[in-house]
């Protein structure tokens, strides 16, 4: 195969995306189409991506793309985070196109071997989403200015990416993600660094998301807890890979148990449905952020990136499924789960079993993925935040039992209205993953082959 050809097939994925997405806006010109047409067009264009990502093979495609084992096992979270909320599409055109143009953005980071490449997919996966969100649907009515917030938040993190990768290229002369040591460099990684911790939403810069996520319709919540998540932390992976030893990497563990404190502390008062999964979903990105800065303190090699790919795997199933609840059963408030396991067993012991994951019950994939994490941080010796990070898991579970009390032994409120559509369905397909891959341990030692 000529080096050309090659390449062609590395970027595969990409390409695929980019046609789908030209597809999308070129049919909205010509005629009108059912929203089953998107739905389909998408969903099938996220499976071709997945396919061709993984007929791809580690090369560099210079002078702003490689092809590695992260960057294709990422995208594998990328695209099956992203399906929920395809098979959710009921409108025309311009949200099939705005989502395929963010999933793109993520596709372009996982290749990108060049900081400005990595810019460029920073930005391409968050300015649609921005006007995603400010579609609405979710529990509040403030979607607009949800969006405007989650805007201007974004806004800050792509000064600083520039602001640190001016710096950083002041310190070594190259955008190339290549090590350097040297302060003015570490100062650029920090900088950009700080741009990632904007995006998964990590204390202090998480300002923005209980208010995006509890805007948008719980699937987008769901992409953006997982998918977009995901594409944060591997830029900040990235990032941290320049400088594993700089200050800012030995900042992150401590970072990530305050961050899960406090995510866990403020879900603990919180009666919005939405709300409270987004502030938990603050604090799983804190476990996150110990991972990451457990696996910069023994060397940022790619072999120890498995436990972090395994935990966001595992929330993929956890978060996409606790929102699509949300959107099948109708439910925004605390209150309207009472009773909720008398009148819909089914799909409250299916809800009851994410919740179980979130909360890191054994066996479920949630156990697995914390004691993966927590693992990590003892090799690399980080007691006290690994305490830190424990006490908030430890606060977490007043309220994910918490609303499995509601279900189930609490008197029945008035009745929720159900939606229809393809919910229920992924709410059975991420609930049995999440119950049962605590038990396949054995996919971590498979993984870490993959990730090289």
């Amino acid at each position: 195969m000529s080096e050309a050809m090659s390449s062609l097939v590395a970027l595969g994925p990409q390409a695929c995306l980019a046609a789908g997405l030209f597809c999308a806006l070129a049919s909205g010109m010509m005629i009108k189409l059912p929203a089953s047409f998107y739905r389909a067009l998408v969903v099938f264009v996220l499976i071709c991506a997945a396919v061709l990502a993984a007929l791809g093979a580690p090369q560099s495609l210079p002078p702003l793309g490689r092809v590695d084992g992260i960057g294709i096992s990422w995208q594998f979270l990328f695209y099956l985070g992203a399906v929920p909320y395809a098979l959710s599409l009921t409108d025309d055109e311009v949200p099939a196109a705005l989502f395929l143009g963010s999933v793109l953005g993520m596709a372009l980071l996982a290749v990108a071997s060049n900081l400005l490449m990595l810019f460029i997919g920073l930005e391409f996966m968050s300015l649609p989403v921005y006007l995603l969100v400010s579609r609405g649907g979710g529990g509040t009515e403030h979607s607009e200015e949800a969006a405007v917030k989650y805007f201007f938040a974004g806004g800050v993190a792509g000064s600083l990416f520039l602001l640190g990768l001016a710096l950083y290229y002041a310190a070594t002369h190259s955008l190339a993600l290549v090590s350097s040591q040297g302060a003015l460099a570490e100062a650029g990684v920090a900088l950009m660094g700080a741009a990632a911790l904007f995006k998964v939403g990590a204390v202090p810069l998480h300002f923005w998301l209980p208010d995006a996520y509890e805007a948008a319709s719980p699937e987008l919540s769901g992409f953006m807890s997982t998918s977009l998540k995901a594409a944060g932390f591997l830029l900040l992976m990235r990032l941290i890979a320049l400088a594993p030893g700089s200050a800012f990497a030995a900042s992150l563990p401590a970072l990530g148990a305050l961050t899960a404190v406090y995510g866990a502390v403020s879900a603990l008062r919180q009666q919005s449905l939405q709300r409270l999964l987004a502030y938990s979903s603050i604090a799983h990105a804190g476990y996150l952020i110990l991972g990451v800065g457990a696996w910069a303190a023994q060397g940022a090699l790619p072999i120890g990136a498995s436990a972090i790919f395994f935990y966001l795997a595992a929330y993929l199933f956890m978060s996409n499924g606790a929102f699509a609840f949300l959107a099948v059963s109708g439910a925004r408030t605390r209150a309207d789960l009472k009773g909720y396991g008398a009148a819909e067993p089914l799909k409250a012991a299916m809800f009851g079993a994410l919740l179980l994951a979130l909360a890191g019950i054994p066996p479920t994939a949630g156990f697995l993925a914390k004691l993966l994490i927590f693992w990590e941080a003892v090799k690399a010796g980080l007691y006290w935040p690994l305490a830190g990070a424990s006490l908030g898991a430890l606060l977490s579970l007043g309220y994910y039992l918490g609303l499995i009390q509601d279900m189930f032994f609490e008197e029945a409120g008035a009745p929720l209205k159900a939606s229809k559509g393809a919910g229920s369905s992924v709410i059975w397909a991420c609930a049995l993953p999440a119950a049962v891959l605590g038990l396949a341990p054995w996919l971590v030692a498979s993984l870490s082959g993959v990730l090289k």
